[in-house]
């Protein structure tokens, strides 16, 4: 769909004879029945929706045969055909006009192609029939497309943030300063030079050194767990809004290679609980991906859900096709499903409802991630276990105490506006969620919890948990590399709280996962010595009591998250798995030093996890339903649900 920013219904419409608005009032005498157009006027009306996307919802008429009779009603011929629009121009406004100048060897026979929609569309009709032979009138969705692939090349750098050199210095493309290179240089001679010489004082000096990053973590962690939840949103209705204050809602979702999961997203696309003709959904599809595009050309798809076909270009990543879908975007506000997602239907109601109700510098909102397979295997268990510690806990401890997070991939929620501001995602950096936290957070926005669930699948196979673990820590060392270029700004602009945050969570998870077995050898072998618990000088009793002090509060850390997370997702089935969370990080540690190798191998691979493997996904409950005590159930009914 065309046009930029939010489309809401103009202020004083005016009305044909009949007394429908002009937008469907010259359908009446073209086989649609007045009461229905009078129906979907009102509904218009009571929505403050567009009156012609109200018509489509309704299925009243279909797109082509809508601006076939708006070509008849114009007195303009109406071109069914392939066409080529002559590149250049600002690729928003065109969309906004939807009128754009055509090649001289189209085969259109005009020089002028229009697709009008919203206040365009409205001022069109409202002048009067045209009578020209130079004009030809085309469906939007033929007019974006070939809109698209005419200027292929420049929407391509756009998307990849390689028009904006202004953005390059917050690029994981960049990659590191000379600075930094030598900085690390130098620490990792130090230390080698070190454990050559004198190599148990070496290690007590980088514990030393390490020491406040692993406290600086373990306090995030504990102050977020000690967070109380905040009063229940549904219980006190106060998400509720009415339609006509709803603002039009763009969904993207990337998909590359996901047959499998199709029938299922879709499915879950119907069932959002938002008005259609207030929904922007665009299905980001890759243009070498022929399978998505044969198996979605079979496929009827609603007037709310268009097919973006993305450029050709370098990276081939996710947020490469999130920067085209921002580009196009018609919503006021922005949100991201993964294909396996499930979201709870009345996520973007209640997002909706709370940037309504709060300051235009909450740019963010993050949805709480559910894995919903656990019964499959030990590791989709583990994975259920974590996420209820961060989704449940971690994320709305941090964010109820004014601190940003490391955002998810999916289900988070955006004013359209402000990710414009802080430039989309960087397409070149494999976590683009996690960078995007920093930038908003650098540019003064904050982030703030949606108590509202997102049914994800996790991987089935070592193998595959790794790819994709390594994958985000290898995007959590982009982010810290970017960010840490220019310290000083990053402190300036973010402030020290914000700052410590993210360096506790970023820097912390890294050297935490890379040297968890190094540090859990040595306390054992300092522990059975006895060195650990009577050290026999100064320098070892700092050293001592800095690594009893991590290791007792870090067990507290590590476990009281999960162990929270899961009696406050209802399920305590998964209590049963604690124990095993000790050997689960050190799988983060395999992926972690994978991770490493890949920053330096491969920096930009995408490692993409397959979907629609998970044989048994739980339905979600229903409103006003019970809790489940499985291992990981339906997500609580509404009542249970947690601001």
């Amino acid at each position: 769909m065309g046009g930029s920013g939010h489309e809401g219904h103009p202020d004083g419409p005016a009305t044909a004879s009949a007394g429908l608005p002009v937008e469907i009032a010259f359908l009446a005498g073209r086989g649609i029945a007045p009461v229905q157009l009078a129906e979907a006027a009102r509904r218009a009306e009571r929505r403050r929706s567009e009156p012609a996307r109200e018509v489509f919802a309704a299925g009243l008429i279909d797109e082509e045969s809508y601006y076939r009779a708006l070509a008849a009603e114009l007195g303009l011929p109406f071109h069914a055909g392939p066409f080529a629009p002559r590149p250049g121009g600002e690729h928003e406004a065109i969309l906004r006009g939807g009128i754009a100048p055509v090649r001289s060897d189209s085969s259109t026979g005009a020089r002028f192609v229009m697709a009008p929609e919203g206040p365009a569309l409205r001022a069109m009709l409202e002048s009067g029939p045209r009578r020209r032979d130079d004009v030809a009138v085309v469906t939007p969705r033929r007019f974006h497309a070939a809109l698209r692939e005419a200027n292929a090349d420049r929407l391509a750098l756009r998307a990849a943030n390689l028009d904006a050199p202004g953005l390059a210095r917050d690029s994981a493309r960049t990659g590191s300063s000379r600075g930094q290179r030598i900085a690390a240089t130098l620490a990792a001679a130090a230390v080698l030079a070190g454990a050559v010489v004198a190599p148990l004082e070496t290690f007590f000096a980088v514990a030393l050194l390490l020491g406040p990053l692993f406290l600086g973590l373990i306090l995030l962690r504990l102050g977020a767990a000690i967070e109380q939840p905040l009063p229940d949103l549904w219980r006190q209705h106060r998400w509720r809004v009415d339609d006509s204050r709803l603002p039009v809602y763009t969904v993207a979702i990337p998909l590359f290679r996901e047959e499998a999961v199709l029938e299922q997203m879709l499915a879950a696309l119907r069932k959002l609980d938002y008005p259609p003709a207030k929904l922007d959904i665009r299905l980001l599809i890759e243009a070498d991906d022929l399978g998505m595009q044969r198996a979605l050309a079979r496929i009827a798809l609603p007037p709310q859900i268009a097919v973006t076909i993305v450029p050709p270009g370098e990276p081939r990543t996710k947020p490469r096709a999130l920067n085209l879908a921002l580009i196009e975007a018609r919503g006021a506000l922005f949100t991201i499903f993964d294909a396996e997602d499930i979201p709870d239907p009345q996520q973007l109601r209640m997002a909706a409802a709370r940037f309504l109700r709060a300051p235009e510098d909450l740019a963010c909102l993050q949805a709480r991630l559910v894995i919903d397979h656990p019964e499959e295997g030990l590791l989709p268990a583990l994975f259920a276990l974590e996420y209820a510690g961060l989704f449940e806990v971690l994320n709305p401890g941090l964010l109820r105490a004014g601190l940003p997070i490391m955002l998810g991939g999916t289900s988070n929620h955006f004013r359209t506006d402000a990710l414009r501001a802080v430039g989309g995602w960087d397409a070149w950096n494999v976590t683009e969620d996690a960078d995007l936290g920093v930038r908003l957070a650098r540019a003064g926005y904050r982030m703030g919890d949606l108590p509202s669930q997102t049914r994800e699948e996790a991987p089935l196979t070592l193998r595959a948990w790794l790819k994709q673990r390594s994958r985000w820590i290898k995007g959590y060392m982009q982010t810290l590399v970017t960010h840490s270029r220019a310290p000083i700004s990053v402190l300036r602009e973010a402030g020290p709280p914000a700052s410590f945050a993210f360096l506790s969570l970023g820097l912390g998870t890294i050297v935490t996962a890379l040297a968890y077995p190094v540090f859990a050898v040595a306390a054992f072998l300092a522990w059975r010595e006895g060195s650990l618990l009577a050290p026999t000088h100064v320098f070892g009793s700092v050293a001592s009591a800095l690594a009893v002090g991590v290791w007792l509060f870090g067990a507290v850390a590590l476990f009281l998250p999960p162990a929270l997370g899961a009696l406050r997702r209802g399920s305590p089935k998964l209590l049963l798995l604690l124990p095993l969370l000790p050997f689960y990080y050190g799988l983060v540690c395999i992926a972690a030093w994978m991770a490493l190798h890949e920053y330096r191998a491969r920096r930009f691979a995408w490692n993409k996890t397959t979907h629609g493997l998970a044989r048994r996904r739980a339905p979600l409950a229903e409103p006003g339903g019970a809790r489940g005590d499985a291992a990981i159930p339906a997500p609580p009914a509404p009542a249970a649900v947690r601001h």
